[in-house]
């Protein structure tokens, strides 16, 4: 499992009201006692936006988050509770204030190669695949092709010599002592056609770039890990993931989701067989990095409704199937936050240790609005509370790392009978059987075995095993 964390909301460790990597490093305990394997780090960059993904100096860290020694000994604390560490990398854009872009605007050889002007005026016809919005943005006078936006202008990777730049940000990053990298906007390297003039995904000429980028990596660390995000169908994901060796499921995501809230089992049933298909194959090119929520969506309580009983079986599901698991920072409290394109910091709220919502290593970068003090979503309101939202999903990640064999099993089977699903898995530890209660009423386990709730209520009647509502269980039927 992942820990998803995204420093300025975290832990303050120097007392400016702003997490940092000094903070971090205090917090590795309760990070590695959650049951994590790893951190992903959202991007620290030098850059002028809030979230990061703007940089204006890929060999720089942003100061607000310290400086290279700081990160070192974060690194180094890491790696002594065993977790891995991948940094957040957005190589598909800059912020419009970096200085390659500045010195491309002078027309400097060979930053002005680096980006995509306008050649053609019918070029600016050309609109975003997803919401129709123009994609060219005017910089003092000068036409620059900016797929996400004027505070994130494209960069131009027909360029060879940006390739070579490219490689020597990637060897700065894993020489700090990085595990490795999540690459943002994956298949947005080559997506606007030169000889069209409109956006189009150009994947071969994508799946090369990135055949040498991992390939460069791995010649400086072998067992580098990688993953992809790929917001795309299934076939388009399969040839990003298999490069990258772990690919973000998207589908699953959203279609859990939306099949536990509304409390409907075919639904569930339903998103699994599809969006799981490759793990009713033993043989798999990839990984599928699976979650529910990350920076750029609504948190786990919101899409729920605020059901925090539905929120928890929705994680014990992704808990219980193969791959490997993310979590986004804040979940385990309950946090609430809804995603807004346009107005994008709901979710990113401040961590709250304190119920008060101060405190020493408390962050204070923005005002809290859905996870306000008082509000019991604290660590220091739940922590030891028995029945706690935040215990409860402790319990469920506890059993997922005391299960690490699930991440590489084979789905054999998934069926309902009214509001109970029923999984088969195959693994390492022989034939198991998850069972998931999606209704509010008890349900009856056709077994005579002996399952094990994992969470919930699970109990023996009259000889048979009865699940309540919005509850999990395992039967694991033989040894390895």
């Amino acid at each position: 499992m992942f820990y998803e964390l995204y420093l300025r909301s975290f832990c303050d460790g120097n007392g400016d009201g702003l997490g940092d990597l000094k903070g971090a490093e205090k917090k590795l305990d309760y990070i590695a006692e959650l049951g994590m394997e790893g951190i992903w780090l959202l991007p620290i960059m030098q850059s002028p936006a809030y979230h990061g993904y703007s940089v204006t100096d890929f060999f720089a860290i942003n100061p607000i988050y310290g400086d290279l020694k700081d990160l070192r000994n974060f690194l180094y604390g890491a790696h002594k509770r065993d977790l891995k560490v991948i940094l957040d990398l957005p190589l598909n854009h800059t912020s419009p204030s970096h200085e390659w872009f500045l010195k491309a605007l002078d027309g400097e050889k060979p930053y002005c190669d680096w980006y995509l002007f306008l050649q053609s005026e019918e070029w600016l016809k050309a609109r975003r695949h997803w919401d129709n919005q123009q994609v060219w943005s005017n910089y003092s006078g000068r036409w620059v092709y900016a797929l996400f936006g004027p505070g994130s202008p494209d960069l131009n990777f027909e360029s060879p010599s940006l390739w070579q730049q490219i490689k020597e940000v990637l060897t700065f990053w894993l020489s700090v002592g990085f595990d490795g990298f999540r690459f943002d906007a994956a298949k947005h390297i080559f997506d606007f056609s030169i000889e069209k003039g409109i956006c189009e995904y150009q994947h071969s000429r994508n799946i090369a770039f990135w055949k040498e980028m991992t390939s460069h990596c791995r010649a400086i660390s072998p067992d580098c890990l990688f993953v992809s995000e790929v917001w795309d169908d299934a076939r388009i994901v399969d040839m990003y993931s298999s490069i990258f060796g772990i690919g973000f499921n998207f589908p699953l995501a959203e279609d859990l989701k939306l099949a536990i809230a509304s409390r409907n089992a075919e639904s569930l049933v339903k998103a699994l067989k599809t969006d799981m298909q490759r793990f009713f194959r033993s043989k798999r090119s990839y990984e599928s990095g699976t979650f529910l929520t990350n920076h750029d969506m609504t948190r786990l309580v919101s899409s729920m409704n605020g059901d925090r009983d539905l929120a928890l079986l929705a994680l014990t599901v992704l808990l219980t199937l193969p791959g490997l698991p993310f979590l986004y920072y804040g979940e385990e409290l309950g946090m609430e936050g809804v995603y807004d394109e346009y107005f994008n910091e709901e979710q990113l709220e401040p961590f709250l240790w304190y119920e008060n919502g101060y405190g020493p290593d408390q962050t204070e970068w923005k005002a809290l609005g859905k996870n306000r003090p008082h509000g019991g979503v604290s660590i220091q309101a739940q922590s030891g509370i028995a029945g706690s939202y935040f215990e409860r999903f402790k319990n469920i990640l506890r059993f997922r790392r005391d299960n690490p064999w699930l991440r590489f099993t084979t789905i054999k089977s998934i069926s309902r009978k009214k509001d109970l699903v029923r999984i088969n898995l195959h693994g390492s530890k022989g034939n198991a059987i998850l069972y998931h209660n999606t209704g509010n009423s008890r349900a009856t386990l056709d077994t005579t075995g002996t399952p094990v709730v994992i969470n919930g209520r699970l109990e023996k009647q009259r000889g048979r095993w009865s699940m309540a509502g919005l509850s999990s269980a395992i039967e694991v039927l033989d040894g390895e």
